[in-house]
């Protein structure tokens, strides 16, 4: 039996698209394996949004290129935003890699498996996309097709899981490279969501997270009638989720039909990921984006009035081409205006092939680099303060891990792997892993909290 490793890189749709080339090998009684030193086949689901992510994938096709050499590797296979974008150089660097599946393609990696196993050494690396017999080597292009449905792999014991609702974008940010590598816009029809939900929810899982590029927009470009409100409403009707979390919605798509729909339904998370990336107008400007400061305050003074116990996340960038020492300065002091429950950071990246990359007034590492602890620093402050306000409040919290009798979860406003944790006293009783319990928030840090247990939570 075939042994096959998976390494996946980057964002969550990344993370779906590796479950999905897992669920394909997994009905071929292929054997999936965490350690990439024991697998005949190794796959690497790259990302190349910002520079580090291009550095981190290499690192790790250099680290596989070694078990090549020495180790039981027979196929090693470059997947993803990477592959798409970089294949010719890195054909031309590095030959040890015998094939590449681009964005979207994932559907093709047996195809892709089977013609390498059946090629020899000396001409199943070349570069073109076909050969004598029409056989596809590789499978890149076509960013813009419709997205593919399949089963995916979801480990035993999994609870909370992402579900793609769509693909691509088309805001055309100065900074940004993914439209050029995930192709335009396209919403996912709602009952091929409705299919995976269903398989989902059979498996066990009681927490879904939707996600896109920018989920806002879902429904515009379909045939049917319908937008993200009414598919949320939908999911609550026709599943039984704990749990139903979004993530990325560009602020001037946060309508109040969606406001009135999450205010609704308890199991909707009063939680919101919004991308702002710079709090300047004139910043705002060059990098594309579309409403101003003043929009931005007025749109999250509505939602707070409306949804109180909302949780709002944003990310932000330092060191956007021409950015003064006074606009980093403006862009703190809205911090704390505005005061976000979870903020992140990234140092500006300079891609090629997009606007920003060209325009004067680069700002040098070591500036970004300050600039982004003086944000963190200020963010800390402000994550702490907003913390308070849970305290001696009864929450419902999703155990995830033990460690040294100290179990830890989250609540409805962290989102799993990039905000905080509840620590949780479990007053000496035994607590299960994946399970909803109550708990009474004595304490707030920086980032975490912690509880004293009270009750499971049936559902």
């Amino acid at each position: 039996m075939k042994t096959i490793h998976m390494t996946t890189l980057g964002c969550d749709k990344n993370t779906i698209d590796s479950e999905m080339m897992l669920g394909l090998i997994e009905e071929k009684n292929c054997d999936i394996i965490d350690d990439p030193k024991a697998a005949d086949i190794i796959i690497v689901n790259t990302c190349c949004f910002i520079q580090s992510a291009k550095e981190q994938s290499i690192d790790y096709i250099l680290e596989y290129v070694d078990y090549k050499k020495s180790g039981l590797c027979q196929l090693l296979i470059v997947a993803g935003c990477m592959a798409e974008r970089y294949h010719e150089e890195l054909t031309a660097e590095i030959p040890e890699i015998d094939g590449f599946l681009g964005v979207g393609h994932f559907d093709n990696i047996l195809e892709l498996i089977s013609y390498l196993e059946n090629q020899s050494d000396s001409d199943h690396r070349a570069l073109q996309i076909n050969d004598a017999n029409g056989i596809q080597k590789q499978f890149l292009g076509d960013i813009d097709k419709e997205i593919s449905e399949g089963r995916r792999y979801i480990r035993e014991g999994t609870v909370s899981t992402f579900v793609r609702i769509s693909e691509g974008c088309d805001h055309g940010c100065t900074y940004c490279i993914i439209p050029k590598i995930r192709g335009k816009y396209r919403s996912r029809r709602s009952q091929e969501i409705f299919n995976e939900l269903k398989q989902l929810q059979d498996k066990g899982i009681k927490e879904i997270i939707l996600i896109g590029q920018d989920i806002a927009p879902y429904g515009n470009d379909l045939s049917e009638v319908i937008d993200l409100p009414e598919l949320l409403e939908k999911i609550v009707a026709a599943f039984d989720f704990t749990w139903i979390r979004m993530m990325y919605l560009y602020p001037e798509g946060i309508t109040d039909k969606l406001l009135a729909v999450v205010k609704k339904y308890p199991s909707i998370c009063q939680y919101f990921d919004i991308p702002l990336q710079h709090l300047n107008d004139a910043v705002l400007k060059r990098m594309g984006r579309k409403l101003s400061f003043e929009q931005i305050s007025e749109l999250l003074s509505k939602m707070r009035q409306i949804l109180p116990d909302a949780v709002l996340r944003t990310s932000l960038i330092t060191g956007f081409p021409g950015e003064t020492a006074e606009q980093h300065d403006e862009l703190i002091k809205k911090m704390n205006v505005l005061s976000f429950d979870h903020l992140g950071v990234f140092k500006y990246s300079q891609e090629e092939n997009t606007p920003a990359a060209d325009f004067e007034n680069q700002i040098s590492e070591d500036e970004k680099e300050k600039r982004y602890h003086e944000i963190m620093t200020a963010q800390q402050t402000i994550s702490q303060a907003n913390k308070q306000r849970f305290i001696g409040k009864t929450l419902k919290v999703l155990i995830e891990g033990v460690e040294d009798e100290d179990y830890f979860g989250r609540f409805y406003g962290d989102a799993p792997e990039i905000d905080g944790t509840v620590f949780v006293d479990s007053k000496g009783k035994s607590l299960k892993i994946g399970k909803f319990y109550t708990v009474k928030i004595v304490n707030a840090l920086e980032y975490d909290m912690i509880g004293d247990i009270e009750n499971e939570f049936a559902k």
